[in-house]
């Protein structure tokens, strides 16, 4: 009887010892799966903020080199096909720059045209222009693009202006001054992204080879706008007629010097 007896205490010490391992396992399972989870969600946590980064990244450099909308179309439809416009053109150029260059250190230059360029840079956000690219000591912008604009024309000969007055100050004291031609016109054009590599808004057409034959034609310290754009601002702004100019490889066009807002439309 105390045999029988001391192999059920046995038989039960072995089932309660095999309970107890089984029950051990089980929760050794049930943590190293709470922790395979807990590893998994920080992975994925991290993978996550990772690609906002990346994405906020890529963002950025498309809104560095693309007009707000034109990186939104692309962003969202992975393309931006070609569309007319109808706008206004704006040209400078820098006048005797070839001499200029020669009477300046490099280093110099480069400084003094980043400054002018990013000052023009803020006159153009101010108005609503669209900066298109800078060729050398040439920029290049237009109104009525990428967004339709209402008063496009007024918007650009407004830019101009601020930009003859921004280039008085930015040569005030200056040794060897930056003396700049203004030229403008209005018209349709082709506005589209070229390049793969380096995406670039851009625009093409008569309108835009007419606008860079204004700039080259005018004076320096002077805005020259074609008879199309002073059509659409002539009583917002006073101005000195040219009569008929000779423009390179087109036929003679109508031109007015820019003088100056009027006091109406300038309150």
């Amino acid at each position: 009887m105390k045999t029988q007896a001391i192999e059920r205490i046995v038989n039960s010490f072995d089932t309660m010892q095999f309970s107890t391992d089984r029950l051990a396992t089980d929760f050794l399972d049930v943590l190293a799966r709470l922790e395979d989870a807990a590893i998994q969600k920080r992975l994925l946590q991290e993978l996550i903020g990772k690609y906002v980064e990346l994405e906020k990244r890529v963002d950025g450099l498309l809104r560095n080199t693309l007009p707000e909308s034109v990186a939104d179309e692309i962003k969202f439809n992975s393309e931006y096909p070609p569309r007319a416009f109808a706008g206004t053109i704006f040209f400078s150029d820098c006048a005797g720059f070839t001499r200029l260059a020669e009477k300046m250190s490099a280093e110099v230059l480069i400084e003094r045209l980043h400054l002018l360029f990013s000052g023009t840079d803020k006159i153009m956000a101010r108005h609503g222009g669209t900066k298109i690219k800078t060729i050398g000591d040439s920029y290049m912008a237009c109104f009525g693009a990428p967004i339709a604009q209402a008063e496009h024309a007024r918007r650009a000969i407004d830019a101009a202006l601020d930009v003859i007055e921004f280039l008085r100050e930015f040569n005030a004291g200056q040794p060897l001054p930056i003396e700049m031609r203004i030229g403008i016109h209005s018209g349709k054009f082709i506005g589209g992204v070229v390049g793969k590599d380096r995406m670039q808004f851009d625009i093409f057409g008569d309108t835009v080879n007419t606008a860079s034959r204004f700039e080259s034609s005018g004076e320096k310290g002077r805005v020259n706008i074609s008879g199309d754009t002073f059509e659409q601002v002539i009583k917002y702004f006073n101005f000195e007629s040219r009569g008929e100019i000779s423009l390179k490889n087109k036929d003679p066009m109508k031109a007015y010097f820019v003088t100056g807002r009027q006091k109406e439309a300038a309150r």
